[in-house]
């Protein structure tokens, strides 16, 4: 782990998982978010829900934002469950509206809970073989949308699968 580390504050709100996210939100993110939401899922099978504060977030990445699909379909539609992303500012709303998201995201306005935990993300700038499998997938997620994504971040996720089939 380097020393500027990004980290993910997190705890309970509103009766599902917190993560709150600061700085850019990219691919050095989404590992760790996404085995916090796994465990949380886990222990939280009936009411799967997951609120993502963005307000200290300045730049959302296309990794991060193909993990936000792939989040948003593992735990559906429901008036009780499901993802909200909070505090999103105009930059995060707008790099999401460009990858064609933007309009696919309950928008809430959720506090941060009183009791939270930090935890530092693993990794660095350069992708061991793990990351670049949650790249590729999320880049394969972006690009199964419509065919104007499919032009921009199709072949991402083919040079992504290449880079994969020579890691070690």
């Amino acid at each position: 782990m380097q020393a500027s580390a990004p980290e993910i504050v997190f705890g309970s709100s509103e009766g599902g998982l917190y993560l709150g996210f600061g700085g850019r939100a990219t691919h050095r993110v989404c590992q760790t978010a996404d085995r916090l939401v796994a465990d949380y899922l886990a222990a939280h099978r009936d009411q799967p829900k997951v609120v993502l504060d963005l307000s200290d977030c300045t730049w959302v990445d296309s990794t991060f934002a193909g993990w936000l699909l792939g989040l948003r379909k593992r735990l559906g539609r429901h008036p009780d469950r499901g993802l909200l992303l909070s505090g999103c500012s105009d930059l995060c709303r707008d790099s999401l509206d460009k990858m064609h998201l933007g309009s696919m995201f309950e928008y809430v306005d959720v506090a941060r809970p009183e009791e939270v935990g930090v935890v530092a993300c693993e990794g660095s700038d350069t992708p061991d073989k793990e990351t670049l499998e949650l790249m590729a997938q999320a880049h394969q997620q972006l690009a199964s949308l419509d065919g104007e994504n499919q032009a921009v971040f199709g072949p991402i996720a083919d040079m992504l699968q290449r880079q994969l089939r020579t890691a070690k």
